[in-house]
């Protein structure tokens, strides 16, 4: 298992704050890709099926019983111009905006660990 060393320098001294195994590290690497709750809800579906048209994720996510169904469309432009780019800018996924294909770039037992799903 690689192991990474997290450190944190103060005036000047070098203090070892932790050692994160591959997986927390790209999480932390992520610049916060998965730390909102669309993105990861995103990932579980991809993990689930690898490859998605844009429309059929906003469907998905309309039908999680705590989004009202008339918000299809928001949630739909908000993947488009804003969810779907950073997690393909992260490489967890690859974006196609013409098209609207979302594919699952990342292995999904990675992706499974990473968003803390079974």
């Amino acid at each position: 298992m690689a192991l990474t060393i997290v450190c944190l320098v103060l005036e000047g001294t070098v203090a070892v704050v932790a050692l994160l195994d591959e997986t927390a590290a790209s999480a932390l690497q992520s610049g916060g890709a998965l730390a909102h709750v669309t993105r990861r809800r995103v990932m579980s579906l991809l993990v689930e099926h690898d490859v998605l048209r844009r429309e059929q994720v906003a469907r998905e996510l309309a039908d999680d019983d705590a989004v009202p169904e008339a918000e299809t469309e928001r949630i739909d432009v908000e993947l488009h111009h804003h969810h779907l780019p950073k997690l393909d800018d992260e490489q967890f996924i690859d974006y196609d905006h013409r098209s609207g294909d979302v594919v699952l770039w990342e292995d999904a037992d990675t992706v499974t660990e990473l968003i803390g799903t079974k």
